[in-house]
Order: C-alpha cells, then structure tokens, then sequence
C-alpha cells in the first residue's frame, strides 16, 4: 500500500531522480517524466494525486501543462507543485496565478519538499478527504475535527489529532518516526524523533480507557502502526 501517487517531471535526469527518490522513500507511489508530451500522457492514464512539475520543459513550459491539466474536468482538481530554478517573484507569480498548488525553487532543499508535498496532498482531494474516518470504536470528524470513542467526544490537541487521523486513514501499515515526522509535522521537521514516541503515548492514554490504546502498536524496530489486529 502506498500513500499517495505522485508524477515528477523534469528534463534533469540527476534532479528528477533525487526528487523521486525521496518521494519513494516516504511511500509514494512515484513516476517519472523529462518531459510534457509523455507526461501529459502518464498523467492522462495513471491519473495521480500530484503532479511535481519543472517551470522549464523541453517541449512545452510548464505552465502550459497545468494548463492542459486544469482545463480538463477529469484532472482539474489534480494537485500540482511546481519547481524552477528561476525562483524569482515572476515565477512563482506566474505559476501561482495558473493554478499550481505551490511552488519550490532549485536547487531543491529535501525537507522542504518533503514539506511542501505533504501539504499540497493535505489539500482537498486528498487521502483523507472523507467526511467520517472509522476503526473499531473510533470516528474522527474530519470537517469538524473532532474526535468520537465508543459515543464519547475525546479532546485531542492539534498535533495529536494529525497523528491519529494519519495513522487510521493508513491503517496496517507501519511508519518509521522519520516519516512521521514528515506526514504529521508539516514543515516544523526539525524537532526530535522521540517527539514522535511522546505523541504516541499521550494518544495511548487517551485511549485506554476504552481498551483502545492496544490499536497503536509499536513495531520493533521499524516504527508505528494502526491496527485492529492483533
């Protein structure tokens, strides 16, 4: 199970594929393009729920691409996060203005890609884009935030509540911190693994009153998961 796909284009083959390889390292489901007719193609089949795009293409801008992409009712509500090496105000103006969801510049910084990504996939239509998220006993108001256990409203604080709603929107597979901390914490990376582990069991309290904390289990070795199995 993968979280997200996600399409990067870029005619730097050393570019594209640092870029990929992050992105595969937190699980995503990555493709690779060099440039706007055979992307314009992948995006077409594979339909992906980002599209990571170089200003500067070969064969056409990169602006022209979300064009395309944003005058088709099938891919208009595609997420797009557009990267240029000119990384002057025009740019990001004009990417910004023709319907990129974000924009990085080059060279590209890894966390803050990892960062900008995340957000962009937080972003209506994405994975947790349900009204009502259920395991078990517990249902998460994704409009509402709120968070119910067995009828029982249950206050969690923000970064709590990013880290429940992630893991059961995921549920059965297991995060290492590090992805945590990317996925949950946005773009504040810069603090400690181990504030993963505090999280985790203020979240275990929580639920234990209802027998519940048993469904954040701890995978030696490797990380977190949520799951109704034992």
């Amino acid at each position: 199970m993968t979280l997200a796909s996600i399409l990067v284009v870029d005619s730097d083959s050393a570019t594209r594929a640092r870029m990929a390889a992050e992105l595969r390292e937190l699980g995503h489901d990555v493709s690779e393009s060099e440039d706007a007719g055979s992307a314009l193609r992948l995006v077409r089949r594979k339909k992906p729920d980002l599209l990571v795009c170089d200003f500067t293409l070969p064969d056409l801008a990169g602006v022209e691409l979300l064009s395309d992409v944003r005058s088709s009712d099938e891919l208009k509500s595609m997420r797009v996060l557009m990267t240029s090496a000119r990384s002057d105000s025009d740019d990001v103006v004009t990417a910004l203005e023709s319907g990129a969801d974000d924009f990085i510049g080059k060279p590209i910084n890894t966390l803050e890609l990892r960062a900008r990504v995340g957000a962009c996939l937080r972003r209506p239509a994405n994975l947790s884009q349900a009204r009502e998220i259920r395991a078990g006993g517990i249902m998460i108001d994704n409009v509402g935030h709120r968070v119910v256990v067995d009828g029982n409203f249950v206050s969690l604080a923000p970064r709590e509540y990013r880290l429940l709603l992630f893991l059961l929107s995921n549920q059965d597979r297991v995060f290492s911190r590090k992805q945590l901390l990317v996925h949950v914490w946005d773009r504040d990376v810069a603090v400690g693994a181990r504030t993963v582990d505090v999280h985790i069991r203020r979240l275990r309290g929580l639920l234990e009153p209802f027998g519940y904390d048993r469904y954040l289990q701890t995978v030696r070795g490797s990380g977190y998961r949520f799951s109704l199995e034992s």
